[in-house]
């Protein structure tokens, strides 16, 4: 069943209400008491979704999604419209935080898919698992990254290496996939090798493919469209630190990518995500940087 806060236009859920209106419950402008009905339907056997946009869900409706975790119930929130790629909407709209929020949670996995193929596969595969879900979904338009990835073998917590490289390990989710492919590939004419790990699953973390991937390259950046100090950022380099002196018998050089303790604001999203260092020039530019340290590690 799917459930909606007044916003079906806006997630694109007006097919699924025309073609299942038995199962699609307009909750109105009331994100927690959506929650609640979510729960509820989840304890009658039911499978929940439960849509809006990621600032409200789970921004406004922190204390029901709690409760709801903390007894294990079978519902999938939908965090719509998150990053700084809302755009024109403007800070109270983009959601930079929300990651962190669902990955500090117990017992929670989250998702956060690079294009509309992986949406799909991982929408079905949160169908079927067992125990709350988080998708968080932006609005901007992406490319497909079909050509990089085997879809059959898309799975909730394995990460995707897209590209092969020996120089840098780039580890992303969301649209910074896109980007950081794009950065790559503009390093590859100047003779770099970049390593592009898409990491859809943020919990639970493929940390093995993570410290596999560092152990060869010994430098990393970490990028997302969300606040460095929580989420993919700080689960990776929790990741890596972990594992130095056990797996990681050299120091690696880390950089992150994202927004650094600052609410977004309102333009064009291309616009933003250069503002903010989260294009592909961005990403360019923190390479070279966390080259050079890499350099340093090593003299």
């Amino acid at each position: 069943m799917v459930l909606c806060a007044d916003l079906s236009e806006s997630l694109r859920l007006d097919k699924f209400k025309e073609n299942f209106p038995d199962r699609f419950v307009e909750c109105g402008v009331a994100e927690q008491n959506m929650m609640g009905v979510g729960a509820g339907l989840a304890l009658a056997g039911k499978i929940p979704f439960i849509g809006s946009f990621a600032v409200f869900n789970p921004g406004r409706n922190l204390d029901q999604l709690r409760v709801a975790t903390y007894s294990g119930l079978n519902i999938k929130v939908i965090g719509g419209h998150a990053g700084l790629s809302t755009g024109e909407d403007g800070a109270t709209h983009q959601a930079l935080e929300d990651i962190g929020i669902m990955c500090a949670l117990p017992k929670m996995t989250v998702i956060v898919p690079a294009d509309s193929e992986q949406t799909f596969i991982l929408t079905k595969q949160i169908a079927a698992h067992n125990g709350p879900c988080y998708l968080r979904l932006g609005r901007k338009k992406l490319e497909a990254i079909a050509s990089f990835v085997n879809l059959s073998e898309i799975k909730i917590g394995k990460a995707q290496v897209l590209k092969e490289g020996k120089d840098l390990s780039i580890f992303a989710c969301g649209l910074m996939v896109q980007e950081s492919l794009k950065a790559a590939l503009e390093l590859e004419k100047i003779g770099l090798s970049v390593e592009v790990i898409n990491l859809h699953t943020i919990k639970p973390l493929d940390e093995e493919s993570i410290i596999k991937s560092v152990a060869k390259t010994g430098a990393a950046i970490v990028a997302s469209e969300h606040e460095i100090n929580s989420g993919l950022n700080a689960l990776v380099i929790q990741t890596i630190a972990k594992a130095a002196g056990k797996q990681l018998q050299k120091p690696i050089a880390i950089e992150s990518i994202g927004t650094d303790n600052t609410f977004g604001e309102s333009g064009k999203d291309s616009d933003l995500l250069h503002k903010y260092g989260l294009d592909y020039l961005g990403i360019i530019k923190k390479v070279k940087l966390v080259l050079e340290k890499k350099k340093k590690l090593n003299s």
